[in-house]
Formats: C-alpha cells, sequence, structure tokens
C-alpha cells in the first residue's frame, strides 16, 4: 500500500510504494547520473573514482554506492578497496564475498523453514473442526450463524 513520505534526495513529498525512498523525478536523475558513469568508465576504463566523479559531475558517494548495488565493479588491480561487509575480505563489487552471500542466504531459507514449520504446527494444533471442510450435519444455511 503506498504512503506518503519524503524524498531522500530533494525532500519533496510522494507517494512511496517499493524500492529506493526517492521521487520519480530524482529517480530518473539517479539513473541519468549513472548512465554517465557507464558511459565514463566504458571509453575510459581504470579510472579512479575521483576522476570519474569530476569528469561526470556525479558525487563520489553516489559512485560507491552504485558499487555496493553491484552496478559497478572494480578492476583487478584497483587500488579501490572494498571490503566483505562481514568478513572484511575484498570484493570487486556489492556488499558481500560470495562465501558470505551464500551462508546469509542458507540462514535466510532457515529461518523461512523455521517461521513455515512452526505455523504448520501451530494451524495442525487446532481443534478440527475449525480446519478445511466440515459437514453442516444438516443444518440449513439460513440456521447457521
Amino acid at each position: 500500500m503506498p504512503e506518503v513520505r519524503n524524498c531522500r534526495r530533494c525532500k519533496k513529498i510522494f507517494m512511496f510504494v517499493t524500492g529506493p525512498q526517492l521521487c520519480d523525478a530524482c529517480k530518473k536523475l539517479e539513473e541519468e547520473e549513472f548512465e554517465r558513469v557507464r558511459s565514463f568508465l566504458k571509453e575510459f576504463p581504470g579510472a579512479t573514482i575521483q576522476e570519474v566523479a569530476r569528469e561526470t559531475e556525479v558525487p563520489t558517494q553516489q559512485i560507491y554506492k552504485y558499487l555496493k548495488e553491484g552496478r559497478l565493479e572494480v578492476a583487478e588491480n584497483s587500488p579501490i578497496a572494498l571490503q566483505c561487509e562481514n568478513c572484511g575480505v575484498r570484493v570487486k563489487s556489492g556488499r558481500f564475498c560470495i562465501n558470505c552471500s551464500k551462508k546469509l542466504a542458507n540462514e535466510m531459507m532457515n529461518a523461512g523453514r523455521s517461521l513455515k514449520d512452526s505455523l504448520d504446527k501451530e494451524y495442525r494444533n487446532e481443534e478440527d473442526e475449525r480446519r478445511g471442510l466440515r459437514y453442516m450435519h444438516g443444518i440449513r444455511k439460513d440456521e447457521y450463524k
């Protein structure tokens, strides 16, 4: 269900549904900035974040955000050091290394299974009359309330 929120970037009020807390105008602006960064890196691979920021007029924080989102990747021999937020190992892109991503995914799947099992158990413990179909013992529809 949509909520009224303030845009994280321009602070204007907008109807938020899902995704980043940005109004449509700021989402479009961020996509245009990303496209400038992507085009620049296509032409000048291996550029530093400072060079990209200077030439594209996109803030360095926004470029780091693209790296953490996995939209950009650090070159193998780059001095830019992104680290896994869990174990600290160097990563090229995103927030977590492959091992930590797998571990996190397994933990989430196990938590989901545990929740489903507890809900199933709770449902099975209810009285038989309260679940599924049942015979109304000859009671007419208009008599049953």
